[in-house]
């Protein structure tokens, strides 16, 4: 998928259009790229104030669009945005949305996009409704094999660690 720089409105219309595809050939889980609502390559350029006014919280518009349509199309859906969470930072995010409801958000563990963009402290690993459990990682952070090793474990820890899904179900990477 090829995102439109800071045109959240243009790309969820993408992603939506991939979804019900997707769901029309009974795929389960669609992942998307890192960044594929906002845009990636031009986040290290902006102000300040550019990034604010294009990140969003977790329970922003975009998140909202995808559980709609995960419920809409009884599908699971991957993405990543900038998120800006409840204290005000700002997060390189990949949000996984259930179609049984669930919302899981992964924050980029090595962020280095932008001086604002702080990196994630948790690693994502989560249980879905089709017996099979799914970890995520987001680009850089899959160079270091042991945050695929601690996301593979077969528990979880007290501190898990960006965009890469492992899924042994049928699903569409674009």
């Amino acid at each position: 998928m090829q995102s439109v720089l800071a045109d959240k409105e243009a790309n969820l219309a993408t992603i939506e259009t991939f979804v019900a595809q997707a769901a029309h050939q009974g795929v389960k889980l669609i992942i998307f790229p890192e960044c594929c609502i906002t845009g990636y390559w031009f986040l290290r350029n902006l102000t300040a104030h550019q990034l604010a006014d294009l990140a969003e919280p977790l329970a922003g518009a975009s998140v909202e669009r995808l559980v709609e349509l995960a419920h809409r199309y009884d599908i699971s859906i991957g993405a990543g945005f900038v998120e800006r969470s409840t204290t005000q930072t700002y997060h390189n995010s990949y949000v996984v949305v259930l179609a049984d409801g669930g919302v899981h958000c992964h924050r980029k563990l090595h962020a280095f996009e932008h001086p604002l963009i702080e990196s994630g402290t948790q690693y994502t690993v989560f249980d879905t409704p089709y017996g099979w459990r799914v970890g995520v990682l987001i680009c850089y952070d899959n160079n270091l094999i042991e945050n695929g090793r601690i996301t593979a474990l077969p528990v979880p820890i007290s501190s898990w660690r960006h965009t890469r899904l492992a899924a042994a179900a049928p699903a569409i990477h674009i």
